[in-house]
């Protein structure tokens, strides 16, 4: 009998379980985590298996517990990587349909298969379970795609005693969609200075062992970006125990970076005192990883895809970047990109790196310092703090129509021989609303005032509320919506 059903694919009886691998040995995200967190010995099993290479597309990984516990793992992907292909779950299905007629009548809870992160149709996908499974000796129930999301997400929510854990180290956890410009599976551990996690930053791509050499040339690039007074962030994936080197190396210059942690915030406990007590207040630490989870390619991945995602520019210091040339530079698409140049790059190395318009950072004639021009093309300079992350977008952009001699039009906020700067709030991410309100606390509010337009749905509440924290109501333009002033009274 097959049976479509709704539901988790944990929580239902069912003699088998059957789960979605790929065939390198990895179970780092989707389904196959949960699988992973609820059944460590056969994830072990799995693996073995897979250097062995009996894992492979049309064959199935069986595993059974000596309490009872029983998992077919279904290879739905080659590599974990690569999107799922049909072939491989109509191959599947025929080898599950052999293994279940010869184990007699059982109940079997089946997730769609290749349907969540292979990125497969599921209309198609459930017609060749229904045909392939079609009189098969046993009660199959057959969870449609929304069941292995939340699977997914249950692998990685957050325990009370994992966030206070987390919170005793330093972490603030941030959740919620919409949080952030890029995306994560969960939530984001963060130590440090939140809003520059919504800046446009640079990525730095260093060597897993950096040379003296190699050091020395970003300690350069380091105090050249201080000394340009550009708005910039870098940002870079922890590699090594030399990445949180090279990440205070730039922070110890007073330039907000970001370190990203392809592993949980638990696991490395120590890093989190180190940042408090030895390093500079201009660092963040992240992690999007579940708190407990070790280091895996997939997270290294997704600390990669979080780096590329708010890349304006991209600094390559590793002086043998063969990992980036064969296959890494097409993700990066038209991000500007600058590298720096060593006599014994290899020249097939620096042609790649041409042909996507990489340049290189030299060092000027006249002073000997790197010339970083190309690198910060993308950032402003020497701006205030909130029109820094105007330019950044962390502040989001008016849709207001400027006129040709510069003023705004009607809505435009009151002044006295100021610019003024408009931003819609309720377009805002959280984190760049707090970076907004914090780069309103860190100004000299001299001088400084403070306009809101209010919506037609305000609430007497809310309005009121306003008015008393010192807020003055005002009609500047008829026919206009209401607006309330704030002004500092004590310029």
């Amino acid at each position: 009998m097959l049976e479509f059903v709704k539901g988790d694919i944990f929580d239902i009886h069912a003699d088998i379980r059957v789960n979605t691998v790929n065939c390198v040995g990895v179970m780092g995200a989707g389904v196959a985590l949960a699988f992973k967190q609820r059944y460590p010995e056969m994830f072990k099993d799995y693996r073995d298996d897979c250097k062995t290479g009996h894992v492979k597309p049309g064959k199935m990984h069986v595993w059974k517990s000596l309490s009872g516990d029983w998992v077919i793992n279904f290879p739905t992907k080659r590599d974990w990587r690569d999107p799922s292909r049909y072939e491989d779950i109509d191959a599947g299905l025929d080898d599950l349909r052999k293994y279940l007629d010869s184990v007699g009548p059982v109940r079997v809870a089946l997730p769609a298969l290749g349907c969540g992160n292979g990125g497969l149709d599921w209309s198609r996908v459930s017609r060749m379970i229904l045909e392939k499974l079609d009189g098969v000796n046993a009660d199959v129930l057959i969870f449609e795609p929304a069941a292995s999301h939340r699977a997914a997400k249950s692998s990685l929510s957050t325990t009370d005693d994992q966030r206070r854990s987390a919170e005793q180290l330093g972490y603030e956890l941030v959740e919620g969609e919409g949080s952030f410009d890029f995306q994560t599976e969960g939530a984001l551990y963060v130590l440090g200075p939140q809003p520059a996690l919504v800046r446009k930053w640079i990525a730095l791509l260093p060597s897993r062992a950096p040379s003296e050499r190699e050091i020395k040339a970003l300690n350069a690039i380091a105090l050249e970006l201080s000394r340009s007074k550009a708005e910039v962030t870098v940002a870079l994936v922890h590699g090594t125990k030399v990445s949180e080197e090279i990440a205070d190396l730039f922070a110890q210059q007073g330039i907000d970076t970001v370190l990203l942690l392809p592993f949980g915030v638990l696991t490395r406990k120590a890093l989190a005192k180190t940042v408090l007590t030895n390093m500079s207040g201009a660092l963040t630490i992240a992690s999007a990883a579940p708190a407990s989870a070790k280091w895996s390619r997939q997270l290294f991945a997704q600390a990669m895809d979080i780096l590329r995602a708010r890349a304006a520019a991209v600094v390559l210091s590793d002086p043998e970047p063969a990992w980036l040339t064969s296959k890494g530079l097409d993700k990066w698409g038209q991000v500007p990109m600058s590298f720096v140049r060593y006599e014994g790059t290899p020249p097939h190395m620096r042609d790649a790196l041409s042909q996507v318009g990489a340049k290189p950072i030299g060092r000027r004639g006249d002073t000997g310092v790197p010339n970083i021009d190309h690198l910060i093309e993308a950032f402003p300079r020497h701006s205030s703090p909130v029109a820094a992350i105007g330019n950044l977008d962390v502040a989001g952009r008016s849709e207001r129509e400027v006129e040709p001699d510069g003023k705004q039009n009607a809505e435009r906020l009151p002044q006295e021989n100021g610019e003024t700067l408009t931003v819609a709030l309720d377009q805002l991410s959280g984190l760049s609303r707090r970076a907004f309100f914090e780069a309103m606390l860190e100004m000299d509010l001299r001088g400084l005032a403070v306009t809101i337009k209010l919506p037609a749905e305000v609430t007497d509440h809310d309005r009121r509320h306003l008015l008393s924290l010192g807020f003055q109501a005002h009609d500047d333009h008829p026919g206009s919506e209401a607006t309330l002033a704030l002004r500092n009274r004590n310029k």
